[in-house]
């Protein structure tokens, strides 16, 4: 069956190519190679026990079937995710299905001195380039796109030019060949995308905070991957709530990652404020 991020990696791959005949990208790489180096994405997340949850909020216009906002407000919005806590922000750049684009993650990188997540369908490292490029201290990498061999090589081509890679597993068959490649940063996400298909039903908002809970109790070999120093575990999606905190806390989970319900509330702030404030 083919799904929804098949359709974006053919997407991602006529962008890429489009993009590639106007900008070589080994120009790219020499502008990257002059930048100053980003804020530690990493580092800034990681959670002491009996410390609140660290918030990556995310900017994100809309999503297949709905739409957060007409028009992204974004020095306003980036106050709202500052003053409700937010650690880092997340960026998505992606035009067709979720209204983002390249030069919102730059006008984000203008405003806060968060570190920034560039998230995107990402199938190689020009792309990479692109994001560090525009203010971005770490990378969203799916699983689904890359086998072991390939997954440890976009790491570290992330890892070269200062970006932090955040591996997303959101199929519990992708998590041994990324436990396999012992990523810094795993996220889970609790909504199954890599099985959603091509064109997104009323199933694509479904998923449950009880993903990385069930996970982390059947896999001794992501309990033994957390137990290493400096590792960081991000849960995202189906985070509407101080409750779904509560939950995750039950785990030694790091950070969460807020989008649709950050950019839906009606409070921002106080929403955020009230996630920050479960400690478990």
């Amino acid at each position: 069956m083919r799904t929804f991020l098949d359709k974006l990696r053919e997407l991602k791959q006529e962008e890429v190519l489009n993009r590639q005949k106007t900008i070589k990208k080994d120009h790219l790489l020499s502008e990257v190679n002059n930048l100053e180096k980003a804020p530690d994405f990493r580092k800034r997340l990681i959670r002491n026990q009996g410390e609140p949850i660290s918030l990556i909020v995310e900017v994100k216009a809309r999503a297949p079937g709905r739409i957060n906002v007409n028009k992204l407000e974004i020095e306003t919005l980036i106050k709202e995710f500052e003053h409700g806590g937010a650690k880092a922000i997340s960026v998505l750049t992606d035009q067709t299905w979720f209204g983002g684009s390249l030069s919102n993650l730059e006008n984000v990188s203008k405003v806060t001195k968060l570190p920034l997540l560039h998230k995107e369908f990402i199938i190689n490292s020009y792309q990479l380039l692109e994001g560090r490029l525009r203010g971005a201290s770490a990378a969203l990498i799916l699983a689904y796109y890359f086998n072991q061999t390939e997954l440890s090589k976009i790491v570290t081509e992330a890892e070269d030019i200062g970006l932090n890679a955040v591996v997303e597993c959101s199929v519990e068959n992708e998590l041994p060949k990324v436990l396999g490649v012992n990523p810094d940063i795993l996220m889970i996400n609790n909504r199954p995308i890599a099985s959603i298909p091509e064109e997104p039903n009323e199933n694509y908002e479904k998923g449950s905070i009880n993903v990385i809970l069930e996970w982390w109790e059947r896999y001794s070999e992501l309990r033994s991957w957390k137990k290493q120093p400096g590792k960081l575990l991000i849960s995202a999606s189906c985070i509407n709530s101080p409750e779904d905190v509560k939950c995750i806390l039950n785990i030694p989970c790091d950070a969460a990652l807020i989008g649709n319900a950050a950019m839906k509330a009606r409070n921002r702030i106080e929403f955020l404020r009230s996630l920050t404030e479960v400690v478990n």
